[in-house]
């Protein structure tokens, strides 16, 4: 395990780090801001890129160290290469990216690559290694041909005693440096927006519930009855993002994504998977699904498909959008909460001094985020059908 030896174990952090780990090293005041801006209606994907590109440049560095010591530790380490990355995945379960991932990227590959390319096939590698050591050769001729000769030094510091490797290195050396920097690149890069999508669904759906005037629970069994709401629910025929609990047989049922107008296609398939009834404790409910989504797209069809499922879509682009749900739970359940008397023009440092007391962490608690790369989750809004019924705020 050569490989392992030589990544960083620094570098190792950034990819095993779950879900709770990883706000606790970001800081909870700062997942807090980037969930009041998302509140407030700005583009999660503008609150994640720095960091993305602080992951991002921390695994890339962690890349080039690696080198850094194998150029220096080991003879001919560009052309052993290829066989120690292969002896590491040989010897690795694919779930332990912090091994896994670095000896993938050596040889040029990503999960999805290993998915595309080698057909999730491990018998496939050593075939597929042939191919790649000619595309590095082919690239590496065509640069010395193209922009001339190189001669480069990469060393590292042990002890404030300078390391570093006992030739120039060359094109060859370069091309693969560079591989494995631009496989890293795509794998983390990959990986961000279903982290950050699994993440921040659960810490901006269960704030904006607590928001309003709604209790953390961990399930369904919870003693407390009334106004209660718990995350990620599978009772149904698919998993939702939250369930709350207005009083005993009043449910609602959120599904929660950052799906922009770009994807039609997902927002169709939201708005006809789910079924028209969910059995409680033997009862069964008329359901509604309510649907939080970054964007809808800007089609008919997704409109048409709303109106004949009875769906409402609040899009997370529009500015307080915590209000147009509020007003929802209003008109649907008869809910009535604070949000709903507070003047536009004070909503931010209402929802920011409302933020403020939410223990994030706690909606971390129960689901296992410890894998980087994670589907996006799909899941309903459930409603009951006695909308009009008493005040569900009385306790």
């Amino acid at each position: 395990m050569i490989i392992d030896e030589l990544f960083p174990e620094k570098g190792k952090l950034v990819l095993t780090a779950n879900g709770k780990e990883f706000i606790e090293r970001l800081g909870v005041e700062t997942a807090r801001q980037v969930i009041l801006a998302v509140l407030c209606g700005e583009n999660i994907r503008t609150q994640t890129e720095p960091l993305t590109r602080r992951r991002v440049a921390i695994a890339t560095g962690a890349m080039i160290s690696l080198f850094a010591k194998g150029w220096t530790l080991i003879d001919d380490f560009t052309e052993k290469l290829s066989t120690l990355a292969l002896e590491q995945m040989d010897n690795t379960s694919q779930s332990r990216k912090e091994t896994f991932w670095p000896a993938q990227w050596l040889i040029g590959l990503t999960g999805k690559s290993i998915q595309n390319v080698l057909r999730s096939n491990p018998q496939m590698r050593h075939s597929y290694i042939q191919d790649f050591e000619n595309a590095i050769e082919e690239a590496s001729r065509r640069c010395q041909e193209d922009f001339g000769d190189i001669s480069m030094d990469l060393g590292y510091f042990v002890d404030g005693d300078l390391k570093h490797n006992s030739r120039p290195l060359t094109w060859k050396d370069i091309s693969r440096l560079s591989t494995a920097i631009g496989a890293t690149t795509l794998t983390i890069r990959g990986s961000e927006k279903s982290t950050y999508g699994k993440l921040f669904e659960r810490l901006i759906m269960g704030s904006v519930l607590t928001i309003l005037g709604l209790h953390h629970v961990e399930n369904s069994h919870s003693n407390r009855l009334k106004k209660v709401f718990w995350l990620s629910d599978s009772s149904d025929l698919r998993e939702c993002d939250a369930t709350i609990r207005l009083r005993p047989g009043k449910l609602a049922r959120f599904d929660i994504g950052f799906i922009g107008k770009g994807n039609p296609e997902i927002m169709k398939d939201k708005l006809t998977r789910y079924a028209n009834e969910i059995e409680q404790n033997g009862i069964a409910n008329f359901s509604q699904t309510f649907i939080i989504v970054d964007r809808m797209p800007n089609t008919s069809k997704t409109t048409d498909a709303a109106l004949k499922s009875g769906t409402e879509i609040i899009q997370m682009s529009m500015q307080f959008w915590p209000l147009e749900l509020a007003r929802c739970l209003k008109t649907r359940l008869n809910y009535d909460t604070e949000i709903l008397s507070v003047p536009e023009d004070q909503l931010r440092d209402y929802l920011e001094q409302k933020l403020q007391p939410v223990p994030i962490l706690n909606f971390l608690n129960s689901t296992n985020i410890n894998d980087w790369i994670i589907r996006e989750n799909d899941s309903p809004y459930l409603l009951s059908d006695d909308q009009n019924d008493e005040d569900i705020n009385d306790d």
